[in-house]
């Protein structure tokens, strides 16, 4: 695994890296302001990383603002399948969000052969990423110590989220690494189903609990809410684990023995199921689209006790609630 470098950002910039001399030699607050001054309009800061003998690459948000006194939570956001990192980051404005919130956001890439329609190892699903069985695991985990050599992460305080594809490697990377990941947000995923040529797949029960936020639209026709094979699949023998399997696992994994509470905020279009308390101060939600699809859902707001939230300050909101101890 080599040296991160920072490419030449999409709006200009000199295109220097960070090396680690400059790094040693600016204090953390000029350090914040270089690679700020290195974001492109959205700002965001394009980064490579070495993994297993290939160049992946990311993008890193650095909050406005940041405390440079401050030990800053982590959250890591993953596209879905045929996506790529600069387009999840311009369709759920995470970045925005995050600044309000006061946390680092890395949007990684995915594996493929073309540009802009990659996806991640998520063993039943999906594409490049599976064929190939990449170790996207090992891979975020090693994008995770980069940046925190580089920032004042706080280890404490990791997330991650995820769309459809992005959402199931979520909910692998809490299975497979509760011990890095305080909560996890999957939105329109599946805890396991069964590959193109039926070869069946479910995430493993953690060690320890973690929280869990699922967004899921009743309608989703490609990661179906009750499970199943998608009608609009041309595999057959592909299908996903409903949303109810994903309670079932995760209040069993976090210790949830009372009995969740229902309500609708928005009678017939918002649904809310809470586990309340878990075991170790973990906590298991479902939000229900009631007329939601597959896609990212930027209409919906959530209610809060001030204003409606966005998805994407919902989803940093509940992150926040949460830390490893």
């Amino acid at each position: 695994m080599t040296e991160t470098n920072f490419r030449r950002p999409r709006g200009g910039g000199s295109g220097r890296g960070v090396s680690r001399a400059l790094v040693a030699t600016l204090g953390l607050a000029s350090l914040l302001g270089a690679v700020a001054a290195r974001a492109d309009d959205g700002g965001l800061v394009p980064g490579t990383l070495f993994w297993n003998g290939l160049e992946r690459s990311y993008l890193l948000h650095v909050p406005s603002g940041a405390d440079s006194n401050a030990r800053l939570p982590l959250v890591v956001a993953l596209h879905g399948a045929g996506q790529d990192a600069a387009s999840f980051a311009e369709e759920t404005r995470f970045a925005e969000a995050a600044d309000a919130n006061g946390m680092l956001v890395v949007f990684p890439d995915g594996s493929g052969n073309e540009p802009g329609k990659l996806s991640w190892n998520a063993h039943f699903c999906c594409g490049i990423g599976a064929a190939e069985e990449v170790d996207d695991i090992g891979f975020i985990g090693a994008l995770i110590d980069r940046i925190a050599a580089r920032f004042p992460v706080d280890g404490k305080r990791v997330y991650a989220t995820g769309m459809s594809n992005g959402g199931m490697l979520s909910y692998q990377l809490a299975a497979a690494r509760p011990d890095r990941f305080a909560a996890i947000a999957p939105v329109s995923a599946a805890i396991g189903g069964t590959s193109r040529n039926g070869d069946r797949f479910v995430i493993a029960t953690p060690d320890r609990p973690v929280s869990v936020m699922i967004i899921h639209g009743r309608r989703d026709p490609y990661v179906p809410f009750d499970g199943g094979s998608s009608l609009l699949s041309s595999w057959p023998k592909r299908s996903n684990m409903s949303v109810a399997d994903a309670l079932a696992f995760w209040s069993a994994a976090d210790g949830c023995t009372a009995e969740p509470a229902r309500r609708e905020p928005e009678t017939g279009k918002l649904r809310l199921i809470d586990y309340g308390d878990c075991r170790d101060g973990s906590t298991l939600v479902l939000w229900e689209i009631k007329d939601g699809e597959h896609n990212w859902p930027a209409g919906v707001q959530f209610p809060a006790r001030v204003a409606m939230r966005s998805v994407a300050d919902e989803i940093l909101a509940f992150f926040a609630e949460h830390r490893r101890e």
